[in-house]
């Protein structure tokens, strides 16, 4: 009986699965889906607010691996990470077509704001605090709070992430410091702003 259960295990594998639909037994992504659904899903509901336009985006997400299943290569990433560069690309195409960017004049001096301030006030988690936090985020172009989202709400190590946004580990180290800052930034305008209106 175990050598029964270890057969079905390895036939059930990521690696058998593919090698079945790429030789033509389409049936057999199914299963695929299936197992990594929910993973693909629940990632992508952290970039898309709408639960309507999450669904739609895990759906082609899953659409597209099918389609290009052959270009998958699991020497560079699992089947999984590989499901979630495509998510992310999916995503960042929706958010990028429906939003409407803000650009925020703020780019002179960000580098001068010392590390120790900025984490001062993003660690604030009064309600007030979050409240700008989340005004801040949303000024933020698409890649940008899709690549907060991945680090700080998915949790995903920097050396995934760098594979999901196709970017070096050290432009990101760099790209997240300079958000921090621009974030910062952003809130401090938006409380001097709120002040000359009280």
């Amino acid at each position: 009986m175990e050598q029964t259960a270890d057969h079905r295990h390895i036939t059930n594998s990521d690696e058998v699965l593919i090698k079945d639909v790429l030789d033509g037994k389409t049936e057999q992504f199914r299963p695929l889906a299936d197992r990594h659904g929910q993973c693909v899903q629940k990632f992508v509901a952290h970039m898309i607010s709408s639960a309507e336009d999450a669904e739609e985006v895990t759906q082609d997400t899953l659409m597209s691996a099918f389609q290009n299943l052959h270009r998958f290569d699991g020497e560079k990433a699992s089947f999984r990470t590989w499901l979630l560069r495509i998510a992310y690309h999916t995503a960042l195409k929706r958010l990028r077509k429906e939003s409407q960017k803000r650009r925020l004049k703020m780019e002179v001096g960000m580098e001068d704001l010392p590390d120790i301030t900025t984490d001062e006030l993003l660690n604030d988690t009064t309600n007030e605090r979050l409240a700008l936090l989340r005004q801040a985020v949303d000024q933020l172009a698409p890649d940008d709070q899709l690549l907060l989202s991945l680090y700080y709400h998915n949790g995903l190590p920097l050396r995934e992430i760098a594979y999901i946004v196709d970017r070096t580990d050290s432009y990101l180290r760099s790209r997240l410091q300079w958000l921090r800052k621009k974030i910062h930034q952003t809130i401090i305008n938006l409380e001097n702003n709120g002040s000359r209106h009280t």
